[in-house]
């Protein structure tokens, strides 16, 4: 019993591996506050983050069904998340670049912009709706309270070590390449334009 219940904390830990580990606007974002100030303030953006993936998440659980169909039946919602993505693009390759920031900002400030820029990268809860869906087939979705809180704390520790993740990986990066340093808002910016292009043939 106990073995069964842990187990969804491992379901909810890969479910979100797969969702975060492709490029995005949380991502990159965390990259580059990485790279311009410290691995530690990028954090900050990780918890808000993660916070709003556990929202989308459980929403997923509760009232995926329809909101799967509300969507299904709203090609506007699509197209925002293809203009979210791109215009974030077009913001960041045109964003003055600032190889170095004062690490004096905030954790708030930082901990609210993971909320709202997971917020708005819809493509998240997309995910969530087909994940939970495939939970829902093979009856892996979440039956007790403790169940649901393993998933719960598994989607939070694999959504911030992710983030981490990238923002390790930015930082050594950086430190090898000053190119890459003084041009990262360039290359988010084409990342995130790459992406949405990608998402568009999706349609």
């Amino acid at each position: 019993m106990l073995f069964n219940s842990i187990l969804f904390l491992l379901i909810g830990a890969v479910a979100t591996f797969i969702g975060a580990v492709p490029f995005g606007l949380v991502n990159l974002s965390v990259a580059d506050v990485a790279i311009k100030v410290n691995i530690c303030k990028s954090m900050s953006v990780a918890f808000g983050a993660a916070i709003v993936e556990i929202l989308f998440a459980v929403t997923a659980l509760l009232a995926g069904s329809l909101i799967n169909n509300l969507i299904e039946a709203n090609s506007a919602i699509k197209y925002s998340v293809l203009a979210v993505l791109f215009f974030s693009g077009v913001f960041f390759w045109f964003k003055k670049n600032k190889t170095k920031i004062t690490e004096n900002k905030s954790s708030s400030k930082g901990f609210l912009k993971g909320v709202v820029l997971n917020l708005i990268s819809i493509q998240v809860l997309l995910f969530w709706l087909v994940a939970i869906a495939f939970l829902s087939v093979k009856n892996l979705v979440p039956a007790s309270a403790l169940q649901m809180v393993l998933f719960v704390v598994g989607v939070w520790l694999a959504k911030v070590a992710v983030l981490w993740g990238y923002a390790i990986l930015a930082r050594k990066v950086a430190e090898k390449s000053a190119s890459l340093s003084s041009n990262i808002n360039r290359i988010i910016g084409a990342l995130l334009v790459f992406v949405a292009l990608i998402q568009l043939m999706k349609i």
